[in-house]
Order: C-alpha cells, then structure tokens, then sequence
C-alpha cells in the first residue's frame, strides 16, 4: 500500500503540471482532467491487488493529502 500511495502523489503533481500549463481552460476541462486522473489513480491502486473499497480509501487519501499540501505551500510559500 506504501508503494500505491507514493505512485498515487506522483499522479497527483503530475497533474499539477497539467493544470498548471492549462491555466487558461474553462472549469468544465479543468473538472474532467481532475475526473480522469483521479480514476487513474484508482485504477493504479486497482492494479496492486487492493479491493476496490481499500482502492477508493487510499485514492480519496492522497487527493486530500496533496490538495491540503498544495493549499499549505501556497499559503506560506516565501
């Protein structure tokens, strides 16, 4: 599960960048792409013989892990 989370973080600042360089896109583009990467990561977790209740917990862990630290260097960032 260790392995799954630490992949599932680098699905997640990838898709920072991919934001990041779609900045100027409607919300609509922008919600699909969230859409899209999110069952990727579920599908990531699907993939390391997770149950799919596990797979969802762990995929909802780190989309809030890695907004929440998005938010905090945002905040304080110097």
């Amino acid at each position: 599960m260790y392995i799954v989370f630490l992949l599932q973080l680098l699905i997640w600042s990838l898709f920072s960048l991919v934001e990041w360089r779609s900045a100027h896109d409607h919300f609509i583009f922008k919600a699909l792409l969230f859409v899209m990467f999110m069952y990727v990561a579920f599908l990531l977790a699907l993939r390391f013989r997770l149950t799919k209740k596990r797979a969802c917990w762990t995929t909802l862990l780190t989309i809030a892990i890695y907004f929440v630290c998005r938010q905090l260097f945002w905040d304080y960032r110097l």
